[in-house]
């Protein structure tokens, strides 16, 4: 039987009938029936609720093309295989985005023909809007009006996939998206995007890509393949962890000029007096650096030159360091201890 919106009809398997609203598919047509509720029925199980004569004559009547179910038309199929589903807000006037009611759009960027139930929550209850668009197809929903807009938009979005192609089935999909009201009186939220000529916001409700797809497909122990090779590379090219170094307790450097030069014949006083203080400097910037506490150097009695030379360095060049006489015990008066951290 053909049926077209409009028809009166009654149901072949059940008690009762009514009216022809929308013809959902090829199979299927949504018939508001006696009780006032819309329900989708198999066209095959409807029958026209009129005397035999009328239908004989309205069986002979050609449907003019023009009129042609929209979804008898063949689908628009891409090369694209990623699944991706997109809610976008677009305003109604683009010269007064953030003070404009929006159109509501639902973007099936797929090969997949899709059953939608979108569902607006007010309050503690949802208000439903259901439908179906074809393969790569945009469609208006609703529209979203900013004077009586909720402080937080709260959308529940949820998908069936099918094809009217061999196809692999497909999970179906229940999404939360949240917005802030505040978003739609901002002009600069609303961005160029790929699905209008006009700005929107636009946003995703499921996006997915081949290679996510793959990885998807993957079985469990070639997921556990790939995560243990990418834990070997990172061993492998992570860089050494800094190992802290425990402070080193005193570092002993005997100032001598026996103790720094095998002969010293040809050497003024002032070269060896020099090389000393040279050999002072290092000393103490390589103590520094390897963390020692203490360094002591052994500069002995003699003219006390040294002595002084290497007490004047500490006051000006290492003044931020303690130091003192050396344990007489252990150096006599000859030695000089600083004390480098604590």
């Amino acid at each position: 039987m053909k049926v077209k919106v409009g028809d009166t009809i009654k149901f072949l398997n059940d008690i009762g009938g009514g009216k022809v609203t929308k013809i959902l598919d090829k199979e299927t047509a949504l018939v508001l029936n006696d009780t006032g509720f819309e329900i989708p029925v198999l066209i095959e199980e409807l029958m026209p609720d009129i005397s035999a004569e009328e239908y004989s004559e309205k069986q002979k009547v050609n449907i003019p093309p023009e009129i042609k179910n929209v979804y008898e038309e063949e689908p628009l199929y891409t090369d694209n295989t990623d699944v991706n589903i997109y809610l976008a807000y677009v305003p109604e006037n683009q010269k007064r985005i953030g003070d404009s009611d929006c159109d509501i759009y639902l973007i099936n960027d797929s090969n997949f023909f899709i059953y939608y139930n979108f569902a607006e929550k007010n309050g503690t209850q949802y208000e439903s809007i259901t439908g179906k668009i074809e393969p790569n197809v945009k469609e208006k929903i609703c529209t979203l009006e900013l004077n009586s807009i909720p402080d937080n938009v709260i959308t529940t979005v949820q998908i069936l996939f099918f094809s009217k192609e061999k196809y692999s089935l497909k999970e179906p999909l229940n999404s939360e998206i949240k917005i802030r009201a505040t978003k739609f009186f901002k002009k600069n939220a609303f961005k160029e995007n790929d699905f209008f000529d006009e700005f929107a916001i636009v946003m995703p409700v499921i996006e997915e890509n081949d290679m996510q797809e793959a990885v998807n497909k993957l079985k469990k122990e070639e997921i556990q393949k790939v995560i243990e090779q990418k834990a070997d590379s990172k061993r492998i090219n992570r860089p050494r962890l800094y190992q802290k170094q425990e402070p080193k307790n005193i570092k002993e450097v005997d100032l001598h000029i026996t103790e720094l030069i095998d002969d010293e014949a040809g050497m003024s006083d002032h070269d060896k007096l020099q090389l000393q203080l040279d050999t002072f400097h290092n000393e103490i910037k390589t103590a520094i650096k390897e963390r020692y506490k203490k360094i002591v150097f052994i500069h002995g009695v003699g003219s006390g030159s040294l002595k002084l030379k290497i007490r004047s360095e500490l006051q000006h060049k290492y003044k931020q360091y303690q130091f003192q006489d050396a344990s007489f015990k252990e150096y006599g008066y000859g030695a000089t201890m600083i004390l480098l951290r604590r």
